[in-house]
């Protein structure tokens, strides 16, 4: 095994991360409703590389057994899952669907049985269509209809289920539905883009206090994509570009499941546009997290020299293909010419969930912070009835380092969920980008472990880190 280089605290969660839509299947089996993303993929195949759709994606409905069996197999001792709102509540409304939380049932009760914890995410970026169809996250109903069907699921797996997120990635939902136009609902509206964005802050408010009195002892929180913002240059200006857009992509979602307020360099940036929504001041009461899920894959680095709104995402794989973020005025990302680059254009930069991570700890003392979503997209293949993934197993353990950093300066870091379990369907970029532990046949369905699988099964048993470095 090697010598230990570092030790994870007692009762360390492992294990590895998954959404509903991008692994279940069965979109049309046992009452499911369409979410917005079954629509927008048949809507829109081009965008989504290759017209790829979620109707199949890894089967996981039928195979949630084998799946599970996988995660005792290879040590983990925690899964982060959602549920599918559409699976259980087809028309987002009050009839829900007894086979959609039969499946769940099954699904815990298997967890239970292979040791392996749940942490389970309310909404996963599913909306069902029919509340799409009323407005989304811009209707004020949405809020009302999520509150229900968070109730309903804390009433019905509350037993089971300890730890809680209300909300996965509410900044990149409401950026790339409402702003870049990338997911659904395609829209490309600042106004629109504010408003959801409150409405969504006001759900995840609403769903704690409900889950706190529903299943007292639970905990509860959210799992936040959060992105270091670097100035590109030490210019004035761009440290002020990338304050605006800290302020915009993490603050004005962290501030307030931290500390009960909203930045007011942002709500004052809102307000100088005209764009500001109309707030209650009770409307973020109940909404300070038990725990704070950390989302983390790249950060971002800031020019002042916008010139005009462009937003291009690398869906293919190919590094010739360009990302872009730029709002006119404000803020555009580059490139870091010193940076190390997956083919998505993605920047690897461990440092980076190290300061995030401090960044909650001081903003929080001692809350407890699990990184919810790592990993790297590689285009993997099976050769000789192998995948030798390398580059996933520096990139986690890289990352894995930087925990332990942010564990030796008190943070209170208590779980890695790597994304992802399995090989899935990766929204636009379709199934090239391939994330999981375990390879996946999309024609087969057959599950075939990474040498990344057997390697984080060791470090999760030793409950740390050893000097060999790829075994």
């Amino acid at each position: 095994m090697g010598r230990m280089t570092r030790r994870f605290p007692e009762g360390f969660v492992w294990g590895s991360a998954t959404a509903a839509l991008q692994i279940e299947g069965a979109a049309h089996e046992d009452g499911r409703g369409d979410s917005i993303w079954d629509v927008f993929c048949r809507e829109h195949p081009e965008r989504i590389f290759e017209g790829a759709t979620p109707e199949v994606a890894c089967d996981h409905y039928h195979r949630y057994l084998e799946d599970v069996e996988l995660m005792r197999r290879f040590g983990h001792n925690g899964y982060r899952l959602s549920l599918s709102w559409p699976r259980l509540f087809p028309n987002g409304d009050a009839a829900a669907n007894p086979k959609g939380f039969d499946f769940y049932d099954r699904l815990f009760d298997a967890l239970a049985a292979a040791g392996v914890a749940p942490n389970v995410t309310l909404y996963h970026w599913d909306l069902p269509q029919a509340l799409g169809a009323r407005g989304g996250w811009e209707d004020p109903d949405t809020v009302e209809r999520f509150a229900d069907y968070a109730e309903a699921c804390f009433r019905r797996f509350g037993d089971r289920v300890s730890l809680w997120a209300t909300l996965n990635e509410p900044s990149w939902s409401t950026l790339h539905g409402y702003l870049t136009g990338i997911h659904p609902p395609g829209r490309t509206e600042p106004r629109a883009a504010v408003l959801a964005s409150w409405h969504l802050l006001k759900a995840h408010a609403r769903a704690a206090r409900i889950g706190h009195e529903v299943v007292p002892g639970s905990r509860i929180g959210i799992a936040l994509n959060l992105s270091p913002i670097h100035p590109a240059t030490d210019s004035d200006a761009d440290r002020k570009a990338a304050t605006i857009a800290d302020g915009i992509l993490n603050r004005w979602f962290l501030e307030p499941v931290l500390l009960g307020r909203l930045p007011e360099d942002t709500v004052a940036l809102y307000e100088s546009c005209g764009i500001l929504p109309s707030m209650g001041a009770s409307d973020l009461e109940g909404g300070l997290v038990d725990f704070l899920g950390v989302n983390y894959y790249f950060p971002n680095h800031a020019s002042a020299d916008a010139g005009e709104t462009a937003f291009a995402l690398n869906n293919s794989g190919r590094k010739e293909d360009a990302s872009a973020f730029a709002l006119a005025g404000l803020f555009r990302f580059v490139r870091n010419p010193k940076g190390r680059y997956t083919d998505w254009a993605w920047e690897i930069d461990p440092a980076g969930l190290e300061q995030l991570i401090v960044r909650v700890h001081g903003l929080r003392p001692g809350l407890p912070v699990y990184v919810t979503e790592n990993g790297i997209g590689l285009q993997d293949r099976v050769v000789d009835g192998e995948v030798q993934d390398d580059a996933r197993i520096l990139f986690v353990r890289e990352h894995l380092e930087a925990v332990g950093r942010a564990l030796d300066q008190g943070a209170n870091v208590r779980g890695y969920y790597m994304w992802a379990l399995v090989d899935n369907f990766s929204w636009v970029n379709g199934f090239k980008k391939r994330y999981g532990f375990f390879h996946v046949d999309h024609a087969t369905q057959a599950r075939t472990p990474k040498k990344s699988a057997s390697w984080f099964r060791d470090v999760a048993l030793a409950n740390g880190l050893t000097d060999n470095r790829a075994t």
